[in-house]
């Protein structure tokens, strides 16, 4: 029998690829602890800035009389919700109902710590004619009444609102309607 080169060959791939082929191990990795210069180094440290003191951050709540500042309590509103209140703030700003309106708001203004007005101000509603004609803006004013979030005629304000009761040195001709609406 005469061997053939080409069959030899074929057997010899095939056996040899049977034996080359084995399956996949997952590297070997050994942990060992390294002896390192930061191995010996201390624990890290943070430093950080110091805490922030909210309660410095916020206005005050009075003025030195003792009268409410209207930015610390719209500021720190949760806490007068349907209390009687006294604030002493600025008028800056009062509604005038139009010439030729047909129906107007009820009378409301706005108290501010300052003249300019700034980002906090206080909505003063319940205001009678009287009351509403003897407002200058401009003037600063010691008001009383209750804080509120809304009223029975409309008004509401999530920051609140103070419901007019009386105002020191405010000078009010006598109204003989009693009307607290505008026409």
């Amino acid at each position: 029998m005469t061997e053939n080169p080409f069959l030899k060959a074929i057997c010899v791939l095939v056996l040899s690829s049977m034996v080359a082929c084995d399956p996949p191990q997952p590297p070997r990795i050994s942990i060992e602890p390294q002896n390192t210069a930061a191995a010996n180094l201390p624990p890290a440290r943070v430093d950080l800035p110091a805490a922030v003191k909210l309660e410095g951050t916020l206005p005050p709540e009075t003025h030195a009389d003792g009268k409410m500042r209207v930015d610390g309590l719209v500021t720190r509103r949760e806490k007068y919700f349907e209390q009687k209140i006294v604030v002493r703030g600025v008028l800056v700003d009062k509604y005038e109902c139009p010439e030729d309106a047909t129906r107007c708001q009820h009378h409301h203004a706005y108290l501010a710590d300052t003249p300019a007005g700034g980002d906090k101000k206080l909505l003063l509603v319940g205001l009678s004619d009287s009351v509403n004609e003897a407002l200058v803006a401009g003037t600063e004013y010691v008001v009383t009444g209750n804080f509120a979030k809304r009223t029975d005629d409309g008004f509401v304000a999530s920051m609140g609102l103070l419901v007019f009761e009386s105002a020191e040195g405010l000078e009010i001709k006598e109204d003989p309607k009693g009307s607290k609406r505008g026409r």
